[in-house]
């Protein structure tokens, strides 16, 4: 996927397959470290350059379902959770 900048809503979305792919990527960082880790140490700064959200980066995608996560869950705990459904 290319990123690019796009309006907020439901075209600006991170799939399921996106958020595994992420983890898959940088699970050796990210080990059992929360979502506040992950924002902090990955996505900004790898999204930074840009200035795009991480749905913006990766490639935005439409979703039909909303998935909302407390960020003090480790992440990989979020991730599997998805795969799961």
């Amino acid at each position: 996927p290319t990123p690019r900048a796009c309006p907020r809503g439901p075209g600006r979305a991170v799939m399921a397959k996106q958020l595994w792919d992420f983890y898959e990527f940088f699970k050796s960082f990210i080990g059992d470290r929360d979502m506040y880790y992950v924002n902090t140490n990955i996505i900004m700064p790898t999204t930074k350059q840009e200035q795009l959200s991480l749905a913006e980066f990766v490639g935005p995608s439409t979703v039909t379902f909303f998935v909302s996560h407390y960020w003090g869950t480790p992440f990989h705990h979020f991730v599997a959770s998805l795969k799961k459904h």
